[in-house]
Protein backbone atom coordinates (compact mmCIF):
# COMPACT_ATOMS: atom_id res chain seq x y z
CA UNK A 1 0.00 0.00 0.00
CA UNK A 2 1.08 3.63 -0.53
CA UNK A 3 2.72 5.22 2.10
CA UNK A 4 1.08 8.48 2.74
CA UNK A 5 1.71 11.20 5.07
CA UNK A 6 0.43 11.14 8.92
CA UNK A 7 -1.19 14.82 8.34
CA UNK A 8 -2.96 13.80 4.76
CA UNK A 9 -4.27 10.24 6.23
CA UNK A 10 -5.76 11.98 8.79
CA UNK A 11 -7.90 14.18 7.03
CA UNK A 12 -8.93 11.33 4.60
CA UNK A 13 -9.82 9.84 8.56
CA UNK A 14 -11.59 13.22 8.83
CA UNK A 15 -13.59 12.94 5.64
CA UNK A 16 -14.56 9.48 6.43
CA UNK A 17 -16.13 10.34 9.76
CA UNK A 18 -18.25 13.07 8.22
CA UNK A 19 -19.37 9.76 5.90
CA UNK A 20 -19.99 7.09 8.86
CA UNK A 21 -21.75 10.42 11.32
CA UNK A 22 -23.96 11.27 8.42
CA UNK A 23 -24.58 7.03 7.61
CA UNK A 24 -25.78 7.11 11.07
CA UNK A 25 -28.41 10.25 11.06
CA UNK A 26 -29.31 8.24 8.03
CA UNK A 27 -30.12 5.23 9.38
CA UNK A 28 -32.22 6.40 12.06
CA UNK A 29 -34.02 8.86 10.12
CA UNK A 30 -35.13 5.64 8.08
CA UNK A 31 -36.02 4.12 10.77
CA UNK A 32 -38.84 6.56 12.41
CA UNK A 33 -41.60 4.66 10.96
CA UNK A 34 -39.31 1.37 10.38
CA UNK A 35 -41.42 -0.30 13.11
CA UNK A 36 -45.00 0.44 12.61
CA UNK A 37 -45.71 0.64 8.80
CA UNK A 38 -46.69 -2.77 7.35
CA UNK A 39 -43.52 -4.71 6.10
CA UNK A 40 -45.77 -5.43 2.89
CA UNK A 41 -46.72 -1.54 2.22
CA UNK A 42 -44.27 0.40 -0.52
CA UNK A 43 -43.53 3.19 2.13
CA UNK A 44 -41.77 0.09 4.52
CA UNK A 45 -39.54 -1.16 1.85
CA UNK A 46 -38.02 1.99 0.82
CA UNK A 47 -37.39 2.82 4.77
CA UNK A 48 -35.98 -0.60 5.06
CA UNK A 49 -33.70 -0.47 2.05
CA UNK A 50 -32.08 3.28 3.00
CA UNK A 51 -31.70 1.46 6.92
CA UNK A 52 -29.88 -1.76 4.99
CA UNK A 53 -27.73 0.77 2.34
CA UNK A 54 -26.43 3.10 5.63
CA UNK A 55 -25.72 0.25 8.26
CA UNK A 56 -21.83 1.16 7.85
CA UNK A 57 -21.70 3.97 10.43
CA UNK A 58 -20.47 2.40 13.65
CA UNK A 59 -18.17 -0.07 12.49
CA UNK A 60 -16.41 3.01 10.36
CA UNK A 61 -16.31 4.57 13.14
CA UNK A 62 -14.67 1.79 15.42
CA UNK A 63 -12.11 0.85 12.44
CA UNK A 64 -10.86 4.57 12.30
CA UNK A 65 -9.90 4.43 15.85
CA UNK A 66 -8.20 1.25 15.46
CA UNK A 67 -6.42 2.40 12.71
CA UNK A 68 -5.55 6.04 14.13
CA UNK A 69 -5.14 5.23 17.93
CA UNK A 70 -2.31 1.73 16.68
CA UNK A 71 -0.68 4.78 14.56
CA UNK A 72 1.13 6.70 17.39
CA UNK A 73 2.82 6.04 20.85
CA UNK A 74 0.21 5.24 23.53
CA UNK A 75 0.18 7.00 26.50
CA UNK A 76 -2.00 5.62 29.44
CA UNK A 77 -2.22 8.91 31.49
CA UNK A 78 -3.83 10.80 28.21
CA UNK A 79 -5.90 7.98 27.48
CA UNK A 80 -7.60 8.38 30.14
CA UNK A 81 -8.02 11.69 30.78
CA UNK A 82 -8.37 13.00 27.29
CA UNK A 83 -9.87 10.19 25.61
CA UNK A 84 -11.58 7.64 28.19
CA UNK A 85 -13.15 10.75 30.65
CA UNK A 86 -14.23 12.70 27.85
CA UNK A 87 -16.60 10.27 26.55
CA UNK A 88 -18.03 8.78 29.98
CA UNK A 89 -18.36 12.73 30.49
CA UNK A 90 -20.44 13.20 27.20
CA UNK A 91 -22.36 9.89 27.77
CA UNK A 92 -23.54 11.23 31.16
CA UNK A 93 -24.13 14.64 30.55
CA UNK A 94 -26.14 13.66 27.08
CA UNK A 95 -27.86 10.74 29.06
CA UNK A 96 -28.87 13.20 31.63
CA UNK A 97 -30.61 15.39 29.40
CA UNK A 98 -32.50 13.31 27.47
CA UNK A 99 -33.59 12.36 30.87
CA UNK A 100 -34.75 15.18 31.72
CA UNK A 101 -36.40 16.18 28.39
CA UNK A 102 -38.24 12.65 28.82
CA UNK A 103 -39.72 13.77 32.39
CA UNK A 104 -40.29 17.22 31.40
CA UNK A 105 -44.45 16.32 31.51
CA UNK A 106 -43.78 14.75 35.04
CA UNK A 107 -45.62 15.29 37.86
CA UNK A 108 -42.88 15.08 40.65
CA UNK A 109 -45.33 14.97 43.84
CA UNK A 110 -46.60 11.42 41.99
CA UNK A 111 -43.24 9.89 40.16
CA UNK A 112 -40.51 11.48 42.87
CA UNK A 113 -37.12 12.29 42.05
CA UNK A 114 -36.18 8.24 42.06
CA UNK A 115 -37.70 7.89 39.04
CA UNK A 116 -36.14 11.30 37.34
CA UNK A 117 -32.63 10.02 38.72
CA UNK A 118 -33.39 6.50 36.65
CA UNK A 119 -34.41 8.52 33.64
CA UNK A 120 -31.66 10.56 33.53
CA UNK A 121 -29.21 7.45 33.87
CA UNK A 122 -31.27 5.33 31.40
CA UNK A 123 -29.61 7.44 28.43
CA UNK A 124 -30.45 6.94 24.86
CA UNK A 125 -30.20 3.62 23.24
CA UNK A 126 -28.40 5.05 20.56
CA UNK A 127 -25.45 6.37 23.26
CA UNK A 128 -24.59 2.41 23.62
CA UNK A 129 -21.69 3.80 21.32
CA UNK A 130 -19.60 5.81 23.54
CA UNK A 131 -19.25 3.34 26.49
CA UNK A 132 -18.65 0.27 23.80
CA UNK A 133 -15.73 2.60 22.59
CA UNK A 134 -14.50 3.15 26.26
CA UNK A 135 -14.20 -0.58 26.41
CA UNK A 136 -11.86 -0.86 23.76
CA UNK A 137 -9.84 1.79 24.63
CA UNK A 138 -9.59 0.26 28.46
CA UNK A 139 -8.01 -2.53 27.40
CA UNK A 140 -5.90 -0.72 24.76
CA UNK A 141 -2.51 -0.79 26.98
CA UNK A 142 -2.72 -4.56 26.46
CA UNK A 143 -3.77 -4.42 22.75
CA UNK A 144 -1.17 -2.16 21.37
CA UNK A 145 1.56 -4.00 22.70
CA UNK A 146 -0.06 -7.25 20.75
CA UNK A 147 -0.90 -5.20 18.55
CA UNK A 148 2.50 -3.36 17.59
CA UNK A 149 4.19 -6.70 17.87
CA UNK A 150 2.22 -9.27 16.13
CA UNK A 151 3.10 -10.83 13.06
CA UNK A 152 1.02 -10.10 10.74
CA UNK A 153 0.01 -14.11 10.40
CA UNK A 154 -1.20 -13.48 13.75
CA UNK A 155 -3.78 -10.71 13.44
CA UNK A 156 -4.96 -12.52 10.31
CA UNK A 157 -5.60 -15.78 12.50
CA UNK A 158 -7.52 -13.11 14.83
CA UNK A 159 -9.27 -11.44 12.24
CA UNK A 160 -10.27 -14.90 10.91
CA UNK A 161 -11.83 -16.01 13.83
CA UNK A 162 -13.51 -13.15 14.17
CA UNK A 163 -14.97 -13.67 10.76
CA UNK A 164 -16.43 -17.04 10.69
CA UNK A 165 -17.62 -16.50 14.50
CA UNK A 166 -19.23 -13.73 14.51
CA UNK A 167 -19.48 -12.57 11.05
CA UNK A 168 -20.76 -15.89 9.54
CA UNK A 169 -22.61 -17.18 12.59
CA UNK A 170 -24.57 -14.06 12.74
CA UNK A 171 -25.68 -14.19 9.55
CA UNK A 172 -26.68 -17.53 9.72
CA UNK A 173 -27.98 -16.55 12.35
CA UNK A 174 -30.50 -14.30 10.85
CA UNK A 175 -31.10 -16.60 7.97
CA UNK A 176 -31.23 -19.72 9.90
CA UNK A 177 -32.90 -18.47 12.99
CA UNK A 178 -31.25 -19.43 16.36
CA UNK A 179 -31.37 -23.33 16.54
CA UNK A 180 -28.25 -23.03 14.50
CA UNK A 181 -26.55 -20.95 16.29
CA UNK A 182 -27.86 -22.70 19.81
CA UNK A 183 -26.16 -25.56 18.12
CA UNK A 184 -22.73 -24.20 17.41
CA UNK A 185 -22.28 -22.25 20.59
CA UNK A 186 -23.47 -25.73 22.59
CA UNK A 187 -20.74 -27.32 20.19
CA UNK A 188 -17.53 -24.97 20.41
CA UNK A 189 -19.14 -22.63 23.74
CA UNK A 190 -18.96 -19.68 21.59
CA UNK A 191 -19.59 -17.52 23.93
CA UNK A 192 -16.62 -17.73 25.96
CA UNK A 193 -14.55 -15.89 23.00
CA UNK A 194 -16.30 -12.92 23.40
CA UNK A 195 -13.09 -10.65 22.43
CA UNK A 196 -13.17 -12.37 19.20
CA UNK A 197 -16.93 -11.91 18.55
CA UNK A 198 -17.19 -7.73 19.45
CA UNK A 199 -16.73 -4.76 17.56
CA UNK A 200 -12.85 -5.02 18.51
CA UNK A 201 -12.72 -7.31 15.87
CA UNK A 202 -13.52 -4.03 13.67
CA UNK A 203 -10.97 -2.35 16.20
CA UNK A 204 -8.34 -4.57 14.43
CA UNK A 205 -9.64 -4.76 10.99
CA UNK A 206 -9.24 -1.14 10.85
CA UNK A 207 -5.95 -1.31 11.97
CA UNK A 208 -4.68 -3.75 9.40
CA UNK A 209 -5.80 -2.35 6.17
CA UNK A 210 -4.69 0.82 7.41
CA UNK A 211 -1.43 -0.04 8.09
CA UNK A 212 -0.76 -3.70 5.71
CA UNK A 213 -3.57 -2.80 3.37
CA UNK A 214 -4.96 -5.48 1.17
CA UNK A 215 -3.19 -7.07 -1.92
CA UNK A 216 -3.86 -4.47 -4.98
CA UNK A 217 -5.64 -7.90 -6.78
CA UNK A 218 -8.43 -7.53 -4.37
CA UNK A 219 -9.18 -4.82 -4.73
CA UNK A 220 -11.44 -4.29 -7.69
CA UNK A 221 -12.98 -7.89 -6.09
CA UNK A 222 -14.38 -5.72 -3.08
CA UNK A 223 -15.38 -3.05 -4.69
CA UNK A 224 -17.39 -5.20 -7.41
CA UNK A 225 -19.40 -7.06 -4.25
CA UNK A 226 -20.81 -4.17 -3.08
CA UNK A 227 -23.41 -4.15 -5.02
CA UNK A 228 -24.43 -7.73 -4.62
CA UNK A 229 -24.23 -7.13 -0.86
CA UNK A 230 -26.20 -4.30 -0.88
CA UNK A 231 -29.01 -6.50 -2.86
CA UNK A 232 -28.24 -9.04 -0.70
CA UNK A 233 -28.86 -7.16 2.54
CA UNK A 234 -32.09 -5.71 1.04
CA UNK A 235 -33.79 -8.35 -0.70
CA UNK A 236 -33.04 -11.38 1.82
CA UNK A 237 -34.31 -9.08 4.76
CA UNK A 238 -37.81 -8.24 2.88
CA UNK A 239 -38.15 -11.52 2.36
CA UNK A 240 -36.88 -12.43 5.77
CA UNK A 241 -39.58 -9.71 7.49
CA UNK A 242 -42.18 -10.31 5.09
CA UNK A 243 -42.05 -14.08 6.51
CA UNK A 244 -42.07 -12.70 9.62
CA UNK A 245 -44.95 -10.62 9.01
CA UNK A 246 -43.04 -8.10 11.68
CA UNK A 247 -39.71 -5.69 10.61
CA UNK A 248 -36.49 -8.04 11.09
CA UNK A 249 -33.01 -6.26 10.84
CA UNK A 250 -30.81 -8.84 11.85
CA UNK A 251 -29.32 -9.86 8.48
CA UNK A 252 -28.02 -5.79 8.10
CA UNK A 253 -26.76 -5.36 11.01
CA UNK A 254 -23.11 -4.04 11.93
CA UNK A 255 -22.12 -7.90 11.94
CA UNK A 256 -24.12 -9.32 8.75
CA UNK A 257 -22.32 -10.24 6.05
CA UNK A 258 -23.10 -7.91 2.98
CA UNK A 259 -22.65 -5.13 5.35
CA UNK A 260 -18.88 -6.34 6.58
CA UNK A 261 -18.26 -6.20 2.63
CA UNK A 262 -19.76 -2.90 2.67
CA UNK A 263 -18.33 -2.12 5.27
CA UNK A 264 -14.55 -3.48 4.03
CA UNK A 265 -14.90 -1.42 0.48
CA UNK A 266 -15.57 1.69 2.38
CA UNK A 267 -12.51 1.62 4.29
CA UNK A 268 -10.50 0.41 1.83
CA UNK A 269 -11.67 2.92 -0.43
CA UNK A 270 -10.72 5.80 1.71
CA UNK A 271 -7.43 4.25 2.82
CA UNK A 272 -6.51 3.35 -0.78
CA UNK A 273 -7.94 5.29 -3.46
CA UNK A 274 -8.71 8.64 -1.43
CA UNK A 275 -4.50 8.58 -0.27
CA UNK A 276 -3.92 9.71 -3.78
CA UNK A 277 -6.01 12.77 -3.45
CA UNK A 278 -4.77 16.20 -2.80
CA UNK A 279 -6.11 18.78 -0.66
CA UNK A 280 -5.58 22.05 -0.47
CA UNK A 281 -5.48 24.14 2.86
CA UNK A 282 -9.10 25.37 2.69
CA UNK A 283 -10.49 22.46 2.18
CA UNK A 284 -8.54 20.42 4.96
CA UNK A 285 -9.31 23.07 7.29
CA UNK A 286 -13.21 22.57 6.26
CA UNK A 287 -12.92 19.00 6.60
CA UNK A 288 -11.21 18.86 10.03
CA UNK A 289 -14.16 21.43 11.23
CA UNK A 290 -16.95 19.32 9.97
CA UNK A 291 -15.14 15.88 11.77
CA UNK A 292 -14.47 17.68 14.94
CA UNK A 293 -18.34 18.58 14.85
CA UNK A 294 -19.49 14.60 14.41
CA UNK A 295 -19.22 13.64 17.80
CA UNK A 296 -21.95 16.73 18.50
CA UNK A 297 -23.97 15.33 15.76
CA UNK A 298 -23.65 11.70 17.24
CA UNK A 299 -25.45 12.80 20.21
CA UNK A 300 -27.80 15.65 19.08
CA UNK A 301 -29.41 14.43 16.08
CA UNK A 302 -31.83 11.70 17.89
CA UNK A 303 -33.50 14.27 20.39
CA UNK A 304 -33.51 16.58 16.73
CA UNK A 305 -35.52 14.09 15.35
CA UNK A 306 -37.56 13.16 18.32
CA UNK A 307 -38.26 17.35 18.57
CA UNK A 308 -39.19 17.53 14.60
CA UNK A 309 -41.46 14.46 15.01
CA UNK A 310 -43.82 16.00 17.66
CA UNK A 311 -44.03 18.91 15.31
CA UNK A 312 -45.35 16.73 12.85
CA UNK A 313 -41.42 16.83 10.49
CA UNK A 314 -40.49 13.46 10.12
CA UNK A 315 -39.30 11.13 6.90
CA UNK A 316 -42.72 10.78 5.99
CA UNK A 317 -44.07 14.57 5.36
CA UNK A 318 -43.13 14.13 1.68
CA UNK A 319 -42.89 10.32 0.25
CA UNK A 320 -40.07 8.78 2.13
CA UNK A 321 -37.97 7.82 -0.77
CA UNK A 322 -37.11 11.27 -0.81
CA UNK A 323 -38.37 12.29 2.66
CA UNK A 324 -35.41 10.49 4.55
CA UNK A 325 -32.38 11.36 3.01
CA UNK A 326 -33.86 15.22 3.23
CA UNK A 327 -34.57 14.79 6.90
CA UNK A 328 -31.34 13.44 7.14
CA UNK A 329 -29.41 15.96 5.60
CA UNK A 330 -31.33 18.93 7.49
CA UNK A 331 -30.46 16.94 10.64
CA UNK A 332 -27.21 16.50 9.87
CA UNK A 333 -26.73 20.18 9.14
CA UNK A 334 -28.66 21.73 11.90
CA UNK A 335 -26.45 19.26 14.68
CA UNK A 336 -23.14 20.55 12.80
CA UNK A 337 -24.19 23.50 13.53
CA UNK A 338 -25.03 23.33 17.56
CA UNK A 339 -21.97 21.01 18.00
CA UNK A 340 -19.89 23.51 16.46
CA UNK A 341 -21.39 26.08 19.35
CA UNK A 342 -20.97 23.48 22.13
CA UNK A 343 -17.47 22.39 21.42
CA UNK A 344 -16.22 26.12 21.43
CA UNK A 345 -17.42 26.88 25.06
CA UNK A 346 -14.65 27.36 27.23
CA UNK A 347 -13.58 24.60 29.85
CA UNK A 348 -17.25 22.46 29.53
CA UNK A 349 -17.02 22.55 25.77
CA UNK A 350 -15.20 19.55 24.92
CA UNK A 351 -17.09 17.38 27.71
CA UNK A 352 -20.44 18.28 26.04
CA UNK A 353 -19.27 17.25 22.03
Amino acid sequence: METVSQDKRMVHYDLLRIVAAFSVVMLHCAGQKWYVLPVTGREWQIADAWDALFRFGVPIFVMISGAIFMEKELDVKRLYFHNIFRLMAVYWIWSGLYGLYDCRNYNLQEVGWKAVLKEMLSGRYHLWFLPMIVGIYMLLPVLSTWIKHAEKKNLQYFLILFFCLKIVVYTLSALCGNYFVGYLEGLADIDELGLVSSYLGYFVWGYYIAHYGIGERWHKPVYLCVLPSVLFNIILNRYLSIRADAPVGQLYDSYGLGTFVIVTAIFLFFTSVMGSVPYGKRAAGIIRELSGDTLGVYVMHIGLLEVLAERGIDSMLIPNIAGIPLLALGSFAVCSVFAACLRRIPLIGRFLC
